[in-house]
């Protein structure tokens, strides 16, 4: 009898990676390739869809050679990229990402003719210069050739399902980083179409994830060395995928995607949607199961500041590592161990801002940047490190702040990612949160996302609850254990007074 198992297929902005998945969620053979943004001029920040599209080809050829029989496929993906294709399936041109800084003129073209509330209202996204709406009439305005020769829009999840099954499909929350989805009918909007001309009989036709696109190509099948009967579902935006793959099955569940940034996903019901989310700029987007969304919030800056940390002032903790900090573990510690062990016990008065990048996802009026404070002569390396991990935590509750406004009970927290292998700051975390926070022992989150989105519509279990209870698998629960109320209003005033400053300079 043929193991039943399931490809997870997930695109990134940096790579992509393709795993076998048997029906119980254990991982059975895996790829990945990496790939590079173009830049053709400053601010310019681009992502070849061919070259992604060829890449995602080697990695599922690999997966293939393992010699599994998948029964089907589905794909996370970025959002808000656009891929432009003529009518011959040819792409036209890269697609602009979320770090590419064209198009904030453009905001007011949006702005006249539809309030930033309204749009937030139908969308369940804040207006913002980095989606695909605004992308869309910043290539009308200075590549208007480039739009009349093009017959077909895509967002990369869709571009990769059509590539691999020739057929149209874009599930709800990857089509809701357009900025054009009408977040309740889980549909195009209408009224967006209608207001900036937009052709959505161009644009995919949405489905609920998990909806059988097609069958992979024929020809593709052979030449991948994959079952020319394997079926490809419609998967979802990547942070739905991570989220469903740490046990997001419920309201109040919590993943924290611990990486270069900080992705904080809540579960919510529908009728936790509400007003307050259009006052304080929350986004929401449709989840996995209809009548579910998640809710994002986070920070660009998370482990870019301890990669920094450690690169410029812990040269001893690489070393075994070479030049990068991928390899997990030198004599059965990881990187975040061995800075751990220098960690100081208390930081005192020392406070870092970590504001390695301008842009900011809760906060896109602030302009500061990092900031020690607090320097005095005792201020060595182990405290300082300490501040540093302190102030992401405070970053963190800050977020949870916003939640709180907005009447969001977090009932758990699963933290997944390279940061959660810290304990130190997993505990640390725990601490400033005032809950308790759960380490995922999955190393993929996104990859057991998507075989429990194929093991669902393929009938093996009868929702993602009962999918979560074999796939999801969490390690060591920390508790809270020390008091940060005091030093994180401090934190909070300190943060206050640096943006107010570099609003001023």
């Amino acid at each position: 009898m043929k193991e039943v198992c399931y490809i997870g297929l997930d695109v990134g902005t940096s790579g992509c990676k393709a795993s076998v998945v048997d029906s119980k969620g254990k991982i059975l053979a895996s790829a990945r390739r990496e790939y590079k943004f173009e830049s053709l001029a400053p601010g310019r920040v681009e992502l070849n869809p061919v070259m992604v599209w060829e890449k995602v080809q080697e990695t599922l050829k690999e997966v293939a050679a393992a010699g599994y029989e998948p029964r089907m496929m589905s794909v996370s993906s970025i959002g808000e990229t656009l891929v432009l294709m003529d009518e011959q399936d040819r792409v036209l041109c890269n697609g602009i990402i979320y770090l590419d800084e064209r198009g904030t003129e453009t905001m007011d073209e949006i702005r006249e003719k539809i309030s930033d509330v309204q749009i937030h209202r139908i969308t369940g996204i804040p207006l913002n210069y980095m989606f695909s709406l605004n992308r869309l009439l910043w290539l009308r305005k200075h590549e208007p050739k480039l739009i009349e020769k093009t017959s077909s829009y895509f967002m990369f999840g869709d571009y990769i399902t059509y590539m691999l099954t020739g057929e149209r499909m874009i599930d709800p929350s990857t089509a809701s980083k357009s900025m054009m989805l009408d977040a309740w009918k889980l549909d195009w909007s209408g009224e967006l179409g209608e207001l900036f001309q937009v052709p959505f009989s161009r644009f995919s036709p949405v489905a609920p994830t998990g909806t059988i696109a097609g069958t992979i190509r024929k020809e593709l099948a052979l030449e991948l060395g994959l079952p020319p009967e394997l079926k490809v579902a419609a998967g979802c935006h990547d942070q739905c995928a991570a989220t469903l793959g740490s046990g997001g099955v419920g309201a109040g569940d919590m993943a924290a995607g611990e990486g270069s940034s900080e992705s904080l996903n809540l579960v919510a019901e529908q009728e936790d949607i509400t007003e307050k989310f259009l006052k304080k700029n929350i986004c929401f987007e449709p989840y996995v199961k209809t009548g579910q969304y998640l809710v994002p919030v986070g920070q660009f800056s998370h482990g870019t500041c301890i990669r920094w940390f450690v690169q410029e002032f812990g040269w001893d903790y690489q070393a075994g590592y070479g030049q990068s900090l991928r390899d997990p573990v030198r004599e059965g510690k990881s990187v975040y161990d061995i800075a751990g062990e220098t960690c100081a016990g208390d930081a005192g008065e020392l406070f870092f801002l970590p504001y390695m990048t301008r842009s900011k996802l809760m906060e896109p009026d602030n302009p500061a940047l990092g900031v020690f404070a607090g320097v005095d002569v005792k201020a060595d390396r182990g405290k300082m490190y300490r501040a540093l991990l302190e102030g992401l935590c405070f970053e963190t509750r800050k977020c949870f702040d916003i939640l709180e406004t907005a009447s969001l009970p977090v009932r758990q927290i699963v933290a997944a990612g390279g940061c959660s292998r810290s304990r130190l700051f997993m505990q640390m975390k725990a601490d400033v949160l005032e809950k308790p926070v759960s380490i995922l022992k999955n190393i993929d989150a996104g990859i057991t996302g998507l075989a429990m989105i194929c093991a669902v519509a393929d009938g093996q279990y009868k929702d993602y609850r009962e999918a979560a209870g074999l796939f999801v698998k969490t390690g060591e629960e920390l508790k809270p254990q020390r008091d940060y109320r005091e030093k994180y209003l401090k934190y909070r005033r300190i943060s206050q007074a640096a943006k107010e400053l570099y609003q001023n300079l």
